[in-house]
């Protein structure tokens, strides 16, 4: 018997549970080390990444899982490694303490050039970190891309694509104050099978998948608004394959937000 995927965000976190015969903790966008970048713009804070542990390790505690999979950026620095100690020692350490709880599976995203040199020593890891391709992969049903290129084919038989890249918000204006907020949020489309179809020609499997577009793990990575009315999706899924009409919007707490489309006039407080 087919199992169903049960896919459940872990409140107030930008972390999700799929379960089917495993029960798999999906994160995006770690960004570790963004604070070099931000250093030499002249903002200067401290490392964030114990900080980012320990919400991770949270996650696990909370939720117990058999995998964990990285939707890639799990390093900022690009291109390369940088001789910082935030990636020479912060991201071999991070991803040993994330080994020790479960096997790890790495997307490789756009910031991830060379993380293979960060991977942290096998021997005396309790379980193994593996890196993935960029153009993702299927694990216990389903799949798993960070969202830069194009996908495998066979992404498209599973019932769910998860995918990072675009740390996808909401901005909403207050109405006569104008005040206004971005907030981080999760975005579930459909792709439409005449667009897949115009760049794979034809599709041995289709099983009509939702897309799951993660917010941002790290907090200080900024984001793209989604429902600005001059949106520019990030990579081909999302600017190429999904339908706008389509897209939905998810606090962080769960609460439903709605068509992305009818949030538009949030944008302006109109």
């Amino acid at each position: 018997m087919t199992l169903r995927l049960r896919l459940s965000p872990v409140i107030e976190e930008a972390a999700l549970v799929v379960e089917n015969k495993l029960r798999t903790l999906v994160i995006a966008d770690l960004h570790l080390g963004i604070e070099e970048e931000l250093r030499q713009r002249g903002i200067n804070i401290g490392s964030q990444t114990s900080k980012i542990m320990d919400r991770v390790q949270a996650c696990i505690e909370t939720t117990e899982p058999d995998a964990i999979v990285l939707l890639g950026d799990v390093k900022h620095a690009v291109p390369g490694v940088s001789y910082s100690y935030r990636d020479r020692v912060e991201v071999p350490l991070f991803l040993a303490s994330l080994a020790e709880y479960a096997p790890v599976y790495v997307v490789r995203g756009n910031h991830d050039a060379q993380l293979e040199k960060l991977l942290p020593e096998e021997p005396g890891l309790q379980h193994e970190i593996r890196m993935e391709e960029t153009k993702g992969f299927i694990l216990d049903g389903a799949g798993y891309i960070h969202g830069h290129t194009w996908p495998a084919p066979e992404l498209f038989a599973a019932e769910y694509i998860m995918m990072g890249h675009n740390h996808p918000m909401v901005r909403l204006v207050s109405r006569g104050v104008g005040y206004a907020r971005q907030m981080s949020v999760w975005i579930r489309a459909k792709c439409s099978y005449d667009a897949v179809l115009r760049y794979y020609r034809h599709m041995d499997r289709w099983n009509d998948p939702w897309v799951i577009i993660m917010p941002a793990f790290n907090e200080i990575c900024g984001g793209v608004a989604f429902n600005s009315p001059d949106l520019k999706p990030l990579g081909p899924i999302a600017s190429k394959l999904i339908l706008t009409g389509t897209m939905e919007a998810y606090l962080l707490d769960g609460t439903y937000l709605g068509r992305v489309t009818d949030l538009q006039s949030e944008v302006t407080g109109a």
